[in-house]
């Protein structure tokens, strides 16, 4: 055991002195190629050019393989700077596009609110616009509800869509209308012909389509006549317009609305100053 530590010892010192040595002569070599670099010989000229035709193509053998490796980080590289740009461009094509569908639908109620802006009432009536937000249109009733906030709104007050009546207030509870179309059973509105003034009462049937009752059978009533309020009862104010007769077979007159209710968003509800308390209260209320 001591004679192989004695020999590991002296194959240490051994390393230590070697490595000494080929610094040294490493120091040693560096110091005569610099000379050598000094000296114009004609003998240095051709050892250098020696040199430098054998290091020449092994430079470029090793410099290929990094020359591959240098494009192929590069590409990577490239390829994670784009994933990363394209990452940022599609949230921002997203938010653009969240921002674009809000933009249209302001387009929309806007555009829906300038149509109601168009009707003027008379000096004497006043109106406040209303967003629709819930309907009922089964076998039983057709009716809407408003959101009316603060405004002053009374049961039996005319609601507007675009350009026609399409309904009254039935009830006001808190922030909320609910509306009674003229589509809706309980729905009875003295109406007019324009063109003949034959008249009759728009009876509602819970379809898109009412029907015009209590007309003689021999009334001039023809497809396209235009059916506008009489006036008489006192419930509406006359001449607003409400449809156009869509058939006429048999006496049975059906009409149908100038204002696709189905499709409309806000309405228009104007005070007349017309007193309604007389008129029977709804059986349904408002949530």
């Amino acid at each position: 055991m001591k004679k192989n530590g004695a020999w590991l010892l002296k194959i240490g010192q051994l390393r230590a002195v070697l490595r000494r040595f080929f610094v040294v002569l490493l120091f040693v070599c560096a110091g005569m190629f610099f000379l050598l670099g000094k000296v114009n010989s004609p003998m240095v000229d051709k050892i250098d050019k020696a040199m430098i035709s054998v290091t020449g193509p092994v430079m470029s053998v090793i410099e290929f393989p990094a020359r591959i490796i240098h494009r192929i980080y590069t590409y990577f590289y490239d390829i994670s700077h784009i994933y990363a740009d394209n990452k940022i461009l599609r949230a921002e094509n997203h938010q653009l596009m969240v921002l674009q569908n809000k933009v249209r639908t302001l387009e929309v109620e806007n555009q829906l609110l300038e149509r109601l802006l168009n009707y003027v009432p008379p000096l004497e009536a006043s109106f406040i616009s209303a967003k629709i937000i819930a309907e009922s249109g089964d076998n039983f009733t057709h009716m809407i509800l408003v959101y009316i906030g603060d405004e002053n709104v009374k049961r039996g007050q005319i609601v507007l869509g675009d350009e026609s009546v399409i309904g009254r207030i039935d009830s006001v509870s808190g922030h909320y209308a609910k509306v009674i179309l003229v589509t809706d059973i309980n729905s009875k509105i003295p109406v007019v012909v324009e063109r003949t003034r034959v008249r009759g009462i728009l009876s509602g049937n819970n379809t898109a389509f009412p029907q015009m009752i209590f007309v003689r059978s021999n009334a001039d009533v023809q497809e396209g006549d235009v059916i506008v309020t009489s006036g008489v009862g006192g419930m509406f104010p006359a001449g607003l317009p409400i449809g156009f007769v869509s058939s006429n077979k048999g006496g049975v007159i059906s009409v149908e609305t100038m204002a696709d209710i189905s499709r409309i968003e806000y309405v228009r509800i104007v005070d007349y100053g017309l007193t309604l308390d007389e008129l029977p209260d709804s059986s349904t209320e408002v949530p």
